[in-house]
């Protein structure tokens, strides 16, 4: 074995895990619905190589002399487990499966293969967030890829060195420390941020704390309007994220008034060598938005676009330090109020291609409240795939319904018109609700 510090997105991703109970709100899942001749021993030989590659997949999550660390098994393996189909509608069973507990002592992941029909299987990988990240899943579908085609005649996998461990990386992130002048924009950046007191759809009591019960709602923004997204988005001089964001910003602002923070996902991976590191090198911060009702969308987008480019400058302070003393103001900075709400945007999703084989990603339900509401957003041709994760404690499934139907409206409205006035935005969302 050998012994690494845990870097600093591992570090308060497992100190939080300890004081969870199950299922934990960190376990991810990556489900693939494959039809045709699987061989499924040449699947167990690419996932074997795989394994063999990413060594945070051979790894244990400790607490050490010195503290946490994580411990790579240079022999370790994820055995891929063969179960019967147990029946149930594919998003729920799948769900049921992702919320399996994981010892992190002994390994972040399990592999699963169900037998869903003739022809027809379901590979699911349940996996720990300290070992995995969105850019992890993107590296997963192009090494298996390469791997299962190799294995089963095709030509060789010619696959690049994975880089150095995340273990290594860590001992280099922590000699390097978290820049003076990155604390030093945090504490400005969010001096005075109000917590988010209310939830949309509309003002209602919320239940004093979160429980770890969650539900998923989903919706379609059909292609006709991720057009009209695109296109405002080049109007605006920003990009599509900051443009949701915004929208995701107001549906906040609404309920709240004009100044709230909303989360988003930031990678680390800016040195060329992390590219081919399979692990958790993202972290989600806060972004704060000011919306003014007497402004109009284009100007309140264009305050975002400036927030997140300067977060994106000083990304290298985690998450978890944001609560340990960087604003005078705790309130945004604790627990439950950090990111309430959160959007994550994949514009190039990835996919999993075996030779002779269909192969379907099955985007699953978390496994337990993560935030109060997580909103991720998949390309889907010139459309996106919605859905929302949210706490059952705070929405109920129509008000979970309607808080989609808020952010689609306004969407739609600021991508037909970028100068609409705010007043007019907020009017909208009211009638919706």
């Amino acid at each position: 074995m050998r012994e690494f510090p845990q870097t600093f997105e591992q570090e308060a991703l497992w100190i939080a895990d300890q004081f969870m109970s199950d299922p934990s709100p960190f376990l991810e899942t990556w489900a693939q619905h494959i039809t045709g001749p699987l061989d499924v021993p040449a699947l167990e030989r690419a996932l074997a190589s795989l394994v063999e590659r990413h060594a945070v997949l051979r790894s244990g999550f400790v607490l050490g002399d010195g503290g946490p660390v994580q411990c790579v098994d240079p022999a370790g393996t994820v055995p891929l487990e063969r179960l019967p189909w147990p029946g149930g509608d594919l998003h729920g069973t799948l769900r049921r499966a992702g919320q399996r507990p994981l010892d992190l002592s002994v390994s972040p992941a399990r592999l699963t293969l169900y037998d869903y029909a003739p022809d027809q299987y379901v590979l699911l990988l349940q996996i720990h967030h300290v070992a995995v990240d969105d850019a992890s899943l993107v590296l997963l579908d192009h090494e298996l890829s390469a791997l299962y085609t190799e294995e089963t005649g095709g030509g060789p996998a010619d696959l690049a060195p994975p880089g150095p461990s995340l273990g290594e990386h860590a001992v280099r992130a922590r000699a390097a420390g978290i820049a003076p002048e990155d604390l030093a924009f945090w504490a400005r950046f969010l001096d005075g941020a109000p917590a988010l007191a209310h939830l949309p759809p509309r003002r209602r009591p919320l239940a004093a704390r979160r429980g770890p019960d969650c539900d998923c709602v989903r919706a379609t923004v059909p292609a006709e309007l991720g057009d009209a997204v695109r296109a405002a988005a080049r109007s605006l001089r920003t990009t599509p994220h900051v443009l949701m964001s915004t929208c995701m910003a107001l549906t906040a602002a609404a309920v709240n008034g004009e100044d709230v923070v909303i989360g988003t996902p930031v990678s680390r991976r800016g040195a060329p060598d992390l590219d081919n590191v399979f692990g958790c090198l993202t972290d989600l911060l806060p972004v704060r938005y000011l919306v003014p009702s007497d402004a109009v969308f284009s100007e309140v987008c264009a305050g975002a676009k400036r927030g997140s480019l300067e977060v994106l400058r000083h990304r290298n302070v985690p998450y978890a330090r944001l609560g340990g003393g960087v604003t005078r103001t705790r309130g945004v900075l604790s627990g439950e109020h950090l990111g309430r709400i959160c959007l994550v945007l994949d514009q190039s999703p990835s996919r999993l291609e075996l030779p002779g084989l269909r192969c379907e990603r099955v985007h699953v339900g978390g496994a337990s409240a993560k935030f109060d509401w997580l909103q991720y957003v998949v390309a889907d041709g010139s459309g996106w795939d919605v859905r929302a994760d949210y706490a059952t404690d705070h929405f109920t499934a129509d008000e979970a319904a309607l808080t989609l139907r808020q952010w689609l409206t306004a969407l739609s409205v600021a991508s037909d018109d970028p100068d609409v006035p705010v007043r007019e935005l907020f009017g909208r969302l009211a009638a919706t609700a």
